[in-house]
C-alpha cells in the first residue's frame, strides 16, 4: 500500500464519523518524519506493513476515540517551535499565535531594547510565554499554572527550547511576587453550560471553562492585577469571540482611565483585549 492509498482510505472512514482530514494528513506526514515536501515527493511510495498498521491504529483513536492527533504524537507546533501536550494541558491553538504577535509588535513599539519582566498567567504547556522569551531575549518571563502537572509540561518545553524562564505553581496571582512590565493570559473562557466536541473533552476541565458566562477569571485577574503591575505597564488578554463587550466592561469597572484597544483574529473573530498604562497604546 502506498501514502496515497493509505491517506485515501483512512480519510474515507474520517468523514464517515465527521472527523477532519487535514487531521489524519497531519497524523502521517508527522508520523513518516518527512518533511512536507518529500512526503507529497513519496505519495505513491510503498510503506511498510507495520507501517501501515500503527497509522490505522493511531488514526482510530482520533476518529473512534475522539483522542486529539496532538496527544498522540505527543506534541503541537506553536510559532514554530514544538510543545510537548499532553492530558494536563490545553493543546495550543492557531489564535493564540497571533497573541504572541501582538505582544511583540508592542513591545517593539513602546519599549524597544528594554529589559522587561513578563509574566504568562495559566501557562498550560508554556506555548505563550515560553514563546516570548524564546523571540525576545530581553524579555524576563515568568509563568505560573495552578497544575503542577501542567507545571511540569512547560518545564520541559522550557528545557528543549532552552530559554531561561521562571516557574511558579498559582492560583493566578497568589504566590506571585513582584511587579511586571507586560502581563499576559489566555485564561479559560468557555462558559460551563456549553457543550464543546468529543475531542476538545479530552482536554482538561480546568484549562477549558471559565464560570458560568466564561469571565470568571478575566474579572478576577483585572480585580487583583494592580499591585504586580508596573507604572507603564501592558496586560494583554485572548477570549471568547462572544465575550467583547463583557470584558470591556470588566475592564472600565476597574480601569475607567486605561487604554483600551480590541482586535480579531484570521478568522475575523472579536479575540484579543489590550490595556495600556503609562503611555503604552496611547498612540495606537
Amino acid at each position: 500500500m502506498t501514502n496515497s492509498q493509505l491517506l485515501k482510505v483512512v480519510s474515507k472512514k474520517a468523514l464517515k464519523y465527521n472527523k477532519e482530514i487535514e487531521a489524519i494528513k497531519l497524523l502521517l506526514l508527522e508520523l513518516s518524519g518527512l518533511t512536507p515536501h518529500e512526503f507529497y515527493l513519496s505519495l505513491n511510495k510503498e510503506v511498510s506493513d507495520n507501517f501501515a498498521k500503527d497509522f490505522m491504529e493511531k488514526a482510530d483513536q482520533y476518529i473512534i476515540n475522539h483522542v486529539p492527533i496532538q496527544h498522540i504524537l505527543g506534541y503541537s507546533y506553536f510559532y514554530g517551535y514544538p510543545f510537548k501536550v499532553s492530558d494536563a494541558v490545553l493543546i495550543p491553538r492557531v489564535e493564540t499565535e497571533q497573541l504572541v504577535e501582538h505582544v511583540l509588535y508592542y513591545y517593539d513599539k513602546y519599549f524597544t531594547n528594554q529589559k522587561l519582566d513578563v509574566i504568562d498567567l495559566g501557562t498550560g504547556s508554556g506555548c505563550i510565554g515560553l514563546s516570548l522569551a524564546k523571540e525576545e531575549p530581553n524579555l524576563a518571563v515568568t509563568v505560573t499554572d495552578i497544575s503542577a502537572a501542567a507545571l511540569a509540561v512547560a518545564k520541559e518545553n522550557g528545557q528543549s527550547l532552552n530559554v531561561d524562564v521562571s516557574y511558579i505553581l498559582s492560583d493566578w496571582f497568589s504566590n506571585v511576587k513582584g511587579r511586571y512590565d507586560i502581563i499576559i493570559s489566555n485564561p479559560p473562557y468557555i462558559p460551563d453550560a456549553e457543550d464543546v466536541q468529543d475531542i476538545v473533552k479530552k482536554e482538561p476541565h480546568v484549562a477549558l471553562y471559565g464560570g458560568k458566562s466564561g469571565m470568571t477569571f478575566y474579572q478576577h485577574i483585572l480585580e487583583h492585577v494592580k499591585p504586580y503591575s508596573k507604572e507603564r505597564c501592558l496586560i494583554g488578554f485572548e477570549h471568547g469571540y462572544q465575550q467583547k463587550v463583557d470584558i470591556l466592561g470588566v475592564t472600565r469597572q476597574n480601569f475607567p482611565h486605561a487604554k483600551v484597544i480590541q482586535l480579531k483574529d484570521l478568522q475575523g473573530r472579536d479575540r484579543f483585549t489590550f490595556l495600556g498604562f503609562g503611555g503604552v497604546l496611547e498612540d495606537e
